[in-house]
């Protein structure tokens, strides 16, 4: 799906800041971390990216929710509910949405059209590569 993307995957050390990164500019995932549900994280940013929707600058609560509750989703879908740990991913997006002062919920109903179209870009992809 990355190369697809025109995105290259490196790896760092995740015990020194953050699990996981999309660099933008750099059309790059790092993975500090082997985890399904922070790869999907990134890969929906990505696909974010990839629609020109991913307009803000760093750790942003819209894109964040987008890429977190698009993150869970694709886990879910493809049956790995552990992996999606919804419980994790509601707590993270409802910290973005407070410390933006918003109401999670309305965090969620903003973003979710931007969501349903990177899940559906990664989805459309992932059938045409196989």
């Amino acid at each position: 799906m990355a190369e697809t993307f025109g995105i290259e995957l490196q790896t760092h050390d995740g015990r020194r800041g953050s699990l996981g990164a999309y660099a933008a500019q750099r059309r790059r995932i790092s993975l500090g971390v082997e985890n399904l549900s922070t790869w999907l994280h990134e890969l929906v940013h990505a696909a974010d990216d990839r629609l020109g929707n991913l307009q803000e600058k760093g750790q942003h609560w819209r894109a964040e929710c987008v890429a977190e509750l698009g993150g869970a989703t694709l886990a879910v879908m493809l049956g790995q509910e552990t992996a999606a740990d919804v419980g994790g991913a509601w707590e993270y997006v409802e910290a973005y949405a407070k410390a933006a002062d918003i109401e999670p919920i309305t965090a969620c109903t903003r973003i979710l059209d931007r969501l349903a179209q990177a899940i559906n870009l990664i989805l459309e992809t992932a059938y045409q590569v196989t």
